[in-house]
């Protein structure tokens, strides 16, 4: 009887865990807050913000958080995203995250990336060009 019960409260937890595993896959991407867009830096490429993922020039992409404190709005990238020895930008897991700061939200025009003591600003590229579809 005793093995039966552990048994049986080793698959409850089992199915419990599975519940959760399911419930987080099937959510889908965070809520937009407004601040999805591309936005281009005549030096240094594009920054997509989409679906709670940031880009940089359409290569390796990182989750990030919006928030908001005394300095206004900002991107958190759950990975460091930033300078890369006065080359470029890159994304590093082992460094320490930095806000990426934005003009405003909803709708923000900018988004200015920390490179040391300085910072690029990247502004928010036009709707996108729609092209017919050809039949």
């Amino acid at each position: 009887m005793n093995r039966l019960a552990v048994l049986s409260s080793g698959g409850v937890a089992a199915l419990a865990a599975g519940a959760a595993a399911a419930f987080l896959l099937m959510r889908g991407p965070p809520p937009s807050l407004g601040e999805e867009g591309i936005f281009q830096n005549d030096c240094c490429g594009t920054v997509t913000l989409a679906e709670g993922r940031l880009s940089m020039n359409g290569s390796q992409s990182v989750l990030y958080d919006v928030g908001r404190d005394a300095q206004g709005p900002f991107i958190l990238p759950r990975t460091y995203v930033g300078a890369y020895e006065d080359v470029g930008f890159e994304v590093d897991g082992s460094q320490r995250a930095r806000k990426l700061r934005l003009d405003h939200l909803p709708g923000p025009k900018a988004i200015e990336l920390p490179m040391g003591t300085r910072a690029f600003v990247f502004e928010k590229k036009g709707p996108p060009v729609l092209l017919p579809v050809s039949g």
